[in-house]
C-alpha cells in the first residue's frame, strides 16, 4: 500500500511548475490511475493559485499516459466575487497527458436546503460483503473494495454495481485530494458486462462536489452505472456517499473499451 501524503511529499516546485515522478504504487498499467492524476492536478491548483473557496466542480480530460516525470502548470482563468476558475495542464516527460479545470466557489446564503442524508440502498454492511477486486500489485492495492450490490466484474451481467470502499491506510491529506483519489477507485461499470477481462481507457471525467467532509477515512459507498455503451465507448454515471448516506460527489465518465 501507499499513502497519498507520502506521494505528495515528493511533489516539488521547479521553475514555476509542480513536478513529481509518477508513483508506481498508484499506477495502472503504463499510466497513473486517473483518480491520482486528478488529485495531483488539484494539489497543483491549490498550491500554485492559493484559492481559499471550496471546490464545487472539476473536469478532467485524459489525453495520454501519465508516467515518468510529471509536471503540472496551473493558472487562474478568472476570479470573480464568489467563484474562481483554475486550469491545470499535466505533461508526462514533456508530452501532454491531462488537462483539468476546477471551479471554486464561496458559500452563499440560501433559502433552499435539500442536503439531508439518505441512507445508502446497499443491502449489506461492508463486513458482510465479498471482496470486489483481488490484489493486483497496482493502485487498487491502496483500497479495500467490497461488492454491496450489482454485478461482479466480467460476469456478463448488467453494467452497474455498488461498492463499499475505503483507503487501506489513513491518508493525512487535504480531504478534497483524498475525495478525488477515492471517487475514481472503481473500474468502469461496463466491465461488469464484459465476458472476459479486456483493456479500457478513461477519456474524460466530470466531478461535482456536494459536500467536503473533514476526512475521507472510513467506509464510503461508491456507485457506478453505464447508461450507454456502443461502438467501443461507454458513458457512465457515478456517485460517492459517506457511510451515513450523505452525498459527497456525483460524476460522469466517458470510457473507451477494447472488447
Amino acid at each position: 500500500m501507499a499513502r497519498l501524503c507520502d506521494a505528495l511529499d515528493e511533489f516539488t516546485t521547479v521553475g514555476g511548475q509542480h513536478v513529481i515522478d509518477a508513483p508506481q504504487r498508484w499506477s495502472q498499467g503504463r499510466t497513473l490511475y486517473g483518480g491520482m492524476t486528478a488529485a495531483l492536478c488539484y494539489e497543483a491548483a491549490k498550491r500554485q493559485c492559493g484559492v481559499q473557496s471550496a471546490l464545487r466542480s472539476a473536469q478532467f480530460m485524459f489525453a495520454g499516459p501519465a508516467s515518468g516525470t510529471l509536471s503540472f502548470r496551473a493558472e487562474v482563468l478568472r476570479s470573480g466575487r464568489s467563484s474562481t476558475t483554475v486550469a491545470v495542464d499535466c505533461a508526462s516527460d514533456a508530452a501532454f497527458a491531462a488537462r483539468a479545470t476546477f471551479v471554486f466557489g464561496a458559500d452563499r446564503n440560501s433559502q433552499v436546503d435539500m442536503s439531508a442524508a439518505v441512507r445508502p440502498d446497499a443491502p449489506r454492511v461492508p463486513e458482510d460483503c465479498p471482496p470486489f477486486i483481488a490484489a493486483t500489485g497496482g493502485f487498487h492495492d491502496n483500497f479495500e473494495l467490497r461488492l454491496a450490490d450489482g454485478s461482479a466484474l466480467f460476469s456478463g451481467g448488467p453494467a452497474s454495481f455498488m461498492v463499499w470502499a475505503r483507503f487501506r491506510d489513513p491518508q493525512d491529506v487535504d480531504a478534497v485530494t483524498a475525495l478525488l483519489a477515492l471517487a475514481d477507485a472503481l473500474p468502469p461499470a461496463a466491465m461488469a458486462a464484459f465476458p472476459a477481462p479486456a483493456p479500457i481507457s478513461t477519456m474524460s471525467w466530470t466531478v461535482d462536489v456536494a459536500h467536503i467532509p473533514a476526512s475521507m477515512d472510513g467506509w464510503h459507498l461508491l456507485a457506478s452505472e453505464s447508461d450507454h455503451t456502443l461502438n467501443g465507448y461507454s458513458m457512465q454515471a457515478m456517485s460517492l456517499r459517506d457511510a451515513t448516506g450523505r452525498h459527497l460527489a456525483s460524476g460522469r465518465q466517458v470510457v473507451a473499451i477494447f472488447i
